[in-house]
């Protein structure tokens, strides 16, 4: 993928190149609507909207793939403005902040997440250096051609912790049964 300085895209050099992963009019129209609104630097949203996405963005793929792209070249660099510029759009934030993701570690790697969002991760047993393994390992694997095997961590605590939130829910949900709700 063509990068412009630092691993940021350069969308001149991008758009091109998915303009020919697919000779369908529509992926073509929101291409050509992607360079057109990048031009004109409208915001994220402005650009949902330009799709007739005004209440939100579904997950329907010819949605929240232009969404995500739109949000990663109008932002180049700049993780946070970016997926706050998605999160702003409603609707599947999830699929739309996890495309983004990909984009943006894809370009800026580690180092486009704010340092703040990876400090306050915390979702034990999977804490951050098993996600860090994780990433190590499959780079190793990705270069060596072999297979290195699982990550191992402390999976009986997952059980554990999925206990205590299935009584958060049921707690939560039979105390909606009673009044007032």
């Amino acid at each position: 993928m063509t990068m412009m300085n630092h691993g940021q895209p350069d969308s001149s050099a991008i758009v091109p190149v998915l303009l020919r992963l697919s000779p369908e009019a529509e992926w073509k129209e929101l291409l050509t609507a992607i360079e057109l609104s990048l031009k004109a630097q409208h915001s994220v949203s402005e650009f949902a909207c330009g799709l007739g996405l005004k209440k939100a963005v579904s997950g329907y793929s010819l949605h929240v793939v232009p969404v995500a792209l739109y949000a990663w070249l109008r932002h180049p660099g700049d993780f946070r403005a970016a997926l706050i510029s998605i999160l702003e759009c409603g609707g599947d934030t999830y699929t739309a902040g996890a495309i983004l993701g990909a984009l943006a570690g894809v370009s800026g790697g580690r180092n486009s997440i704010p340092a703040e969002w990876l400090n306050a991760l915390w979702e034990w047993p999977r804490s951050r250096s098993v996600v860090e393994q994780i990433a190590a390992c499959l780079a190793e694997q990705k270069s060596s051609g072999q297979a290195h095997g699982p990550v191992r961590f402390c999976w009986p605590g997952l059980i554990l912790r999925n206990l205590l939130f299935l009584a958060v829910v049921l707690v939560h949900g039979f105390r909606r049964l009673l009044p007032p709700y």
